[in-house]
């Protein structure tokens, strides 16, 4: 059924194709990292960014393991500064009481170039995306529609270094209360091919959560780091590596995962 739906989805981008048939040489995808750039596809351009990760969680008293199946994002360029944005993930979780698969992730959003970055003045966009619910048996969505709403920018430091900052506000679907999401990345282009990133991407509840914290306690903050790697194969062909760590209990969390980025058109 999910290959199925991607199938569809690309089906409906091909009259778009077809509109424009100059070529770009390079392209700026979003993965990796939880943080976002503010960089917009070319009007009727294509990105697919798809990949997989496993995930082992031990935090506050949990055993449990998650194998991110497949992870596809589809965003394709409406204009100069609009792109349209799907997204759909399918995991698969075992812990020793349960093992379950499912979609988990269902959304569909946009995001808005607001201004050019030049000299110290950033790269800003903006990022809204809508959380489609699921059904009651379902393990992953939310019960009702989440919002996210990001703020994105973009410092060039230097020929090789890059600052990406983003903050923003994120209702899950399933609370009233949002968390506020602020995360920081640091880029490195190593060669012309290969860039290097470690990012601080952290999460921020007025109320204190059980599941952030150790057993016993709470916290109203969940602090996590990413580092990772990305090697562009061809002008639209690029393979990342990453692997992301939990600062409220280092030893108890860890996700690594591979992906890759390639521009369809």
């Amino acid at each position: 059924m999910k290959h199925k739906t991607i199938i569809c989805l690309l089906s409906l981008f091909i009259p778009c194709i077809g509109m424009q048939a100059q070529d770009i040489t390079e392209f700026s995808p979003d993965s990796p990292g939880a943080t976002t750039g503010p960089g917009i596809m070319p009007q009727w351009k294509v990105d697919w960014e798809t990949g997989t990760a496993h995930e082992w969680n031990r935090r506050n008293g949990v055993h449990e393991r998650t194998w991110l199946i497949n992870t596809s994002t589809l965003r394709l360029g409406l204009t100069d500064n609009t792109e349209l944005r799907l997204q759909m993930d399918e995991s698969a979780t075992h812990t020793p009481e349960n093992h379950y698969t499912g979609i988990s992730t269902a959304a569909i959003g946009t995001k808005i170039k607001i201004a050019e970055g030049k000299g110290a003045m950033p790269a800003i966009s903006f990022l809204g995306t809508l959380l489609l619910p699921g059904g009651s048996h379902s393990h992953y969505l939310p019960q009702h529609v989440g919002i996210q709403t990001h703020l994105l920018f973009e410092n060039t430091l230097n020929n090789s270094l890059t600052l990406g900052y983003d903050i923003g506000a994120e209702w899950s679907g399933d609370t009233d209360n949002p968390d506020v999401f602020f995360g920081a990345c640091l880029t490195y282009e190593a060669t012309d091919k290969l860039s290097l990133f470690a990012e601080s991407y952290n999460l921020y509840n007025s109320q204190q959560q059980d599941d952030w914290a150790k057993p016993g306690h709470s916290s109203h903050f969940n602090c996590m780091s990413e580092i990772g790697a990305a090697y562009i194969v061809s002008p639209r062909l690029q393979v990342n590596l990453y692997g992301d760590f939990n600062l409220n209990e280092p030893s108890k969390y860890a996700n690594l995962g591979f992906g890759l980025a390639w521009l369809l058109n």
